[in-house]
C-alpha cells in the first residue's frame, strides 16, 4: 500500500490567498492518503475531511457531520483570522515552554481548516468521538467533542475561544512571552486587552493579573529590570517571544550592544523579537542587513531612524491581504488609510541578503515583508515590517502605542494581528513521501 506523508506549515508574512491555497492543496492530500494507509505515523485518525462521507479501510463509508463554529480572542472580544481548527483521536504533543523550532502540526488523517476573516470555520466530520484543537501560534485550545448524526452542528464559541492562560491538565495553553514595561509603547495595556490579563475602564492592565512576565525599564516596582531579562541564555531562551518597545532604553547603548549574541543566538533557536519606535537598536544592532534606516544605521545610539523630536502621524496602506480581510470585519477603517498616531522613526527600504539564515523555500534568502506602507506623510516608507532569521522573526514596528483606550484603536488591532502572525509556523511546500 503507498505510503502517504502530508505536513502542512503556515507564515505569517503570506496573503490569505496563499494560506487558502494550502489549505486546499492540504485536504485533497489528506483525502488521498486515506485513513488506512501503513505507516502514516501520529495523526492517522481515521477521518479525513470530505463532503458527506470518508472511505473506510473495509471498503464502508463513514457518515459526517458538517461542523461551523467561530474563533475568538480570549477576551471575547473579536474574532480571530487564520487560527488553525483540526480534528484529531491522538493527543497533541505538549507544546514547549521556550524557544523552538516551531514546525506545523501534522494534519495527515485529520479533518481541518483555517478561519476566515470573520473567524468562522467549517469542516466535515465523520461519526466518532474527537478531540477539537484550535491553534494560532503557540495559543492552542483542546476540548472534547462526540460527533453525532443529527447533533447541532454549531459548535459553541466557548470551544474555540483562544485561552487566556494556561491550564494545568494540557487542555489550555498560551505563549511565553516576556514583556518589557515602560512607555510609551504600552504593548502590556494591548495584551492585556487582549485577554491575556484583566484591564480597567481605561484599558490599562491590573498589576497582577498578567499572564505574561513583566520587567520594567526603571521604575518596575515588584518587577525585575530589564536587564535581568538578558542575565543569562537560558532566561532568554524561556520565552518564546521578548517583547521590547519603545522607550525600553535605560540599559543603555553599551548593554544592548554587548548582549547582540545573545539576541542573535535567540532568534536562531527559534525565539521571536518585536522592537518598535526609537529604540530599534534593539533589533539593528544584531541584525543589521534587512532593514534601512532613515540617515544611517549606525548602533551609537537607540533611536536609528529617527526623522523628528515630535511625534508625527500618517495613514498607512495595507499590503497584506490577510489582515486588510481581518480589518474590515473588526474596525471600519478603509484598509488603504489606517491612521498611525505617535511615529518618529521611517524606514528608507528594506533588503533581501543571501546570507543562509532565510527559510528553505527562499533558499536561505532572508526576504523582510512590509505589512502596512506609509501613503500620508513620508509616502511608500514602511511601517511594520516582519523577516524570517534562521528558525526565529523578528518584527519592527516604526510607531508606538501611547494613547490610552479601553478598546483597541486601529493601529492596536495591525499591531496584534501581526504579532499573532509573528507566531505561527512557516509556510513550506507540502511534504509528500
Amino acid at each position: 500500500m503507498t505510503k502517504c506523508k502530508m505536513k502542512l506549515r503556515f507564515s505569517g508574512g503570506k496573503h490569505s490567498a496563499g494560506k487558502t491555497l494550502a489549505i486546499a492543496t492540504g485536504l485533497l492530500l489528506a483525502a488521498a492518503c486515506g485513513a488506512g494507509d501503513e505507516g502514516a505515523g501520529e495523526g492517522n485518525d481515521g477521518g479525513t475531511a470530505g463532503d458527506g462521507g470518508a472511505d473506510r479501510a473495509d471498503g464502508a463509508v463513514t457518515e459526517t457531520v458538517t461542523l461551523s463554529g467561530r474563533v475568538m480572542a480570549p477576551s471575547g472580544e473579536f474574532p480571530i483570522s487564520g487560527a488553525l481548527v483540526y480534528f484529531t483521536t491522538v493527543t497533541p504533543d505538549p507544546i514547549p515552554t521556550g524557544v523552538y523550532d516551531y514546525e506545523c502540526d501534522d494534519m495527515q488523517g485529520k479533518p481541518h481548516t483555517l478561519s476566515n476573516a470573520d473567524g468562522t470555520w467549517s469542516i466535515d466530520v465523520p461519526v466518532g468521538s474527537w478531540s477539537i484543537v484550535t491553534r494560532k501560534g503557540n495559543f492552542r485550545r483542546i476540548r472534547n467533542l462526540e460527533v453525532m448524526t443529527g447533533m447541532d452542528p454549531a459548535v459553541p464559541e466557548v470551544e474555540t475561544t483562544l485561552p487566556g492562560a494556561t491550564t494545568g491538565d494540557g487542555l489550555d495553553t498560551i505563549p511565553t512571552f516576556g514583556v518589557v514595561k515602560t512607555s510609551p509603547d504600552l504593548t502590556y495595556n494591548l495584551l492585556g486587552k487582549f485577554g491575556m490579563g484583566q484591564v480597567n475602564g481605561s484599558g490599562e492592565l491590573i498589576e497582577g493579573s498578567e499572564q505574561f512576565d513583566i520587567y520594567a525599564d526603571s521604575g518596575g516596582g515588584a518587577y525585575p529590570h530589564t536587564s535581568a531579562l538578558f542575565d543569562s541564555q537560558s532566561v532568554l531562551n524561556s520565552y518564546q517571544m521578548i517583547y521590547l518597545p519603545c522607550f525600553s532604553s535605560s540599559v543603555g547603548v553599551a548593554f544592548v550592544n554587548d548582549h547582540v549574541d545573545m539576541l542573535r543566538n535567540y532568534v536562531s533557536a527559534g525565539g521571536r523579537i518585536y522592537n518598535s519606535c526609537t529604540v530599534s537598536l534593539w533589533s539593528e544592532s544584531a541584525f543589521p542587513d534587512y532593514i534601512d534606516f532613515f540617515q544611517g544605521d549606525t548602533t551609537n545610539k537607540f533611536d536609528i531612524g529617527r526623522r523628528t523630536n515630535s511625534a508625527y502621524q500618517t495613514t498607512g496602506d495595507v499590503l497584506d491581504d490577510g489582515l486588510s480581510a481581518w480589518l474590515s470585519v473588526v474596525t471600519s477603517e478603509a484598509p488603504n488609510s489606517v491612521p498611525f498616531r505617535n511615529g518618529y522613526v521611517t524606514i528608507d527600504a528594506t533588503s533581501e541578503v543571501d546570507d543562509g539564515h532565510g527559510l528553505e523555500e527562499d533558499n536561505g534568502v532572508v526576504k523582510p515583508y512590509t505589512w502596512v506602507e506609509d501613503n500620508g506623510l513620508y509616502p511608500g516608507s514602511p511601517l511594520m515590517v516582519t523577516y524570517n532569521y534562521d528558525a526565529g522573526k523578528v518584527f519592527y514596528s516604526v510607531y508606538e502605542t501611547s494613547e490610552g483606550s479601553p478598546t483597541m484603536t486601529p493601529q492596536e488591532l495591525v499591531l496584534l494581528y501581526v504579532i499573532l502572525e509573528v507566531g505561527v509556523c512557516e509556510n513550506i511546500d507540502d511534504i509528500i513521501d
